[in-house]
């Protein structure tokens, strides 16, 4: 949109360890690494800047935002928190240090309505496969994402469901590190049955998995279950006008929400409702879908 953008990672690395001290909130990594890396790139900045972005904001220290803030007086400081407030414990201790702070989680906004502004995920409108309402359908669900608590064993369940009701169920679990498969393998109770077969450790570029969505009827979403925001694939299939399938009892409180389009699955005991691929998807007005685009939430967010 004609804006010089800088980009700062919130972490040196996006590997497993710096996740891991990160989260553990590590004094020696905290302290040493990853303030030495957010140092090293603000300093590197020249001129002015009129926004900072910080987007989670789970490792980012306060020592870091008082540092953008006296070196850019003039800045506004937006956070985004794209997780629950749950499941990014101490992140109400950085408040304060923001101009502005925004959350996905509906429910977050209203236990916090003095605190917090409201704003669902998006799709990468750039990112969508050209022709995609065209593409031929392949599949009749698709599911691609983490592999994390109770997740494996709703995705295995529906799977057993679709052989018996003779639907195509494309799926790709995917596990950021061994560790973590053989850490759920130990304490998670639903990787009892899970097999190293059964996940993935590549992770799918974007394209490919819009790709692989747009081949399917209907996309099947699993939300962490601490979590009542909507997730980002709920928002891709909006774009993607597709049918969605969710475990996600909250989504019908979103001005998208069709029950033509959108079931919901009770993650204990759902059941697949095979009427609901018979049924045509229903299309919504263009402004419903401009306004979950990535380019109304940058410009929502920047209050442009």
């Amino acid at each position: 949109m004609g804006a010089t953008c800088i980009t700062i990672t919130d972490k040196p690395n996006d590997g497993f360890w710096d996740k891991v001290l990160g989260r553990l909130k590590f004094k020696p990594y905290i302290n040493g690494p990853l303030c030495s890396h957010y140092e090293k790139k603000i300093d590197a900045i020249d001129g002015d800047i009129d926004y900072v972005l910080s987007v989670r904001g789970e490792y980012t220290p306060i020592s870091v935002l008082d540092k953008l803030r006296n070196k850019f007086p003039n800045a506004k400081l937006v956070l985004y928190m794209w997780d629950s407030i749950i499941n990014n414990k101490g992140i109400e201790k950085k408040w304060d240090s923001y101009d502005e702070v925004w959350t996905f989680d509906r429910k977050d906004y209203l236990q916090y309505k003095d605190r917090l502004k409201f704003l669902p995920l998006y799709y990468c409108e750039k990112v969508l496969p050209e022709d995609y309402e065209k593409a031929e359908k392949k599949y009749d669900i698709a599911f691609i994402g983490t592999g994390h608590e109770d997740r494996v064993s709703i995705i295995k369940a529906v799977d057993e469901q679709c052989r018996e009701k003779g639907l195509k169920f494309y799926y790709y679990i995917y596990m950021p590190h061994i560790f973590v498969f053989y850490y759920n393998k130990l304490f998670n109770p639903y990787f009892s049955h899970v097999k190293k077969k059964d996940v993935q450790f590549g992770f799918l570029p974007l394209s490919e998995v819009y790709r692989i969505y747009s081949e399917a009827s209907c996309v099947l979403d699993v939300e962490s279950s601490t979590q009542t925001g909507l997730t980002m694939r709920t928002i891709e299939i909006l774009g993607l006008k597709k049918k969605l399938m969710t475990t996600n009892k909250d989504v019908v409180n979103y001005d998208f929400y069709d029950d033509n389009n959108v079931c919901i699955f009770d993650r204990n005991n759902g059941k697949v409702d095979v009427s609901f691929f018979d049924r045509e998807y229903h299309e919504l007005s263009e402004k419903i879908y401009n306004k979950y685009s990535l380019r109304e939430w940058v410009l929502t967010l920047l209050n442009q």
